[in-house]
């Protein structure tokens, strides 16, 4: 689906992907609430600042789905000289209990994903990560707090990292 943002500049893609990445945060938010659930989406920005939307449908249970989406982002950013993409999902996230924290080294390790975790040692989460050609990256995760009895969703804690690593992190090589 084509798409475009009223504030990109073409000639500050940089300040451009930054801002077009916190309106998306701010518009995920916003609808997760609304919605109590996310789809999965990548926005492709070309450097004129006229890109793409992409509902994803794959089985998040599914690594080699998950391979396979991650190779077709790099391939459709090469073939179409993307310059920034922001990625929005819902998640799980295990938070380390201390520096030391032997469940997180597991699960950097590949010995163990989050997803098997107890309910109780894993955290729901909104994920918004954007990424751009020159360098910039931000994932926020924001915790996700439901309320089955009555049927209500809360957002809880915001954390936000640079320098994304992993399946989705350095699309740009």
């Amino acid at each position: 689906m084509p798409l475009s943002f009223a504030q990109w500049d073409p000639q500050n893609p940089l300040a451009s992907i930054q801002l077009f990445a916190n309106h998306i945060h701010e518009n995920a938010k916003k609808y997760l609430l609304e919605d109590k659930t996310h789809a999965e989406l990548m926005f492709f920005m070309p450097l004129g600042g006229k890109g793409t939307l992409v509902t994803i449908q794959t089985n998040p249970a599914d690594e080699n789905d998950r391979d396979a989406l991650a190779q077709w982002v790099r391939d459709y950013i090469s073939k179409n000289y993307i310059y920034g993409v922001v990625h929005v999902c819902e998640s799980w996230v295990k938070f380390a209990n201390s520096p030391n924290d032997h469940t997180v080294k597991q699960i950097q390790a590949g010995e163990m994903k989050v997803s098997d975790l107890k309910p109780e040692h894993r955290t729901e989460a909104l994920s918004v990560s954007a990424q751009s050609r020159d360098g910039f990256s931000i994932n926020w995760i924001d915790e996700m707090v439901r309320h089955k009895k009555k049927g209500t969703l809360k957002l809880g804690k915001c954390h936000q990292f640079s320098g994304l690593e992993g399946r989705f992190g350095k699309l740009f090589g």
